[in-house]
């Protein structure tokens, strides 16, 4: 004779409630954290917790960034105040002449102040390396077509509605179209 405890039905279900509550909280932190911090960023870059945070979840997304199967790319832009060279993590698409990368946490972010100050970056995205200048910031539906489906509902969700758009320089559309 089995009991409730033998056949584990209602303890299975318990375990299942518990994972479906940890993905759905896991994704609501994902999807809300963007617009939280938009809002709060001082804030955000005086805790040293939340700072250490992001360097190591940076740090882990630039091992696969930037290659042919990758959803991020991998920016190389020089510090305005600096003058270092650093690399970040983003999510691009190719857009027009050029590429537009989400601005996640908004324009005020010192990797987009220091592209903007420097006025060109070097983009890998999908094993290719692209030298890009003239940002500018942009935003708009006709901007959120460029990304796959998957990633446009990914944006919407965590509310991101600009970017930063970068350009080819006009010798490198050239070669590249003589190439093909």
């Amino acid at each position: 004779m089995r009991t409730d405890k033998q056949d584990g039905g209602p303890r299975l279900f318990r375990v299942g409630a518990v994972v479906l509550l940890a993905f759905s909280g896991a994704a609501l932190a994902f999807f809300s954290l963007p617009r939280v911090a938009r809002h709060h960023m001082d804030r955000v870059r005086q805790s040293s917790t939340l700072m250490r945070v992001l360097r190591w979840y940076n740090g882990t997304r630039l091992k696969r960034a930037g290659s042919e199967r990758s959803a991020t790319a991998i920016l190389t832009y020089v510090g305005r105040r600096s003058g270092r060279t650093y690399e970040t993590p983003l999510g691009a698409a190719a857009y027009g002449d050029g590429f537009v990368l989400s601005l996640a946490y908004g324009p005020g972010t010192d990797w987009c102040r220091n592209v903007m100050a420097a006025g060109r970056g070097t983009l890998v995205w999908k094993g290719q390396t692209y030298q890009l200048e003239r940002p500018e910031i942009i935003s708009g539906p006709n901007v959120l077509h460029a990304w796959p489906m998957w990633e446009r509902l990914a944006l919407r969700a965590a509310g991101i509605q600009e970017f930063l758009w970068l350009h080819r320089p006009p010798r490198q559309e050239e070669s590249e179209l003589e190439r093909h």
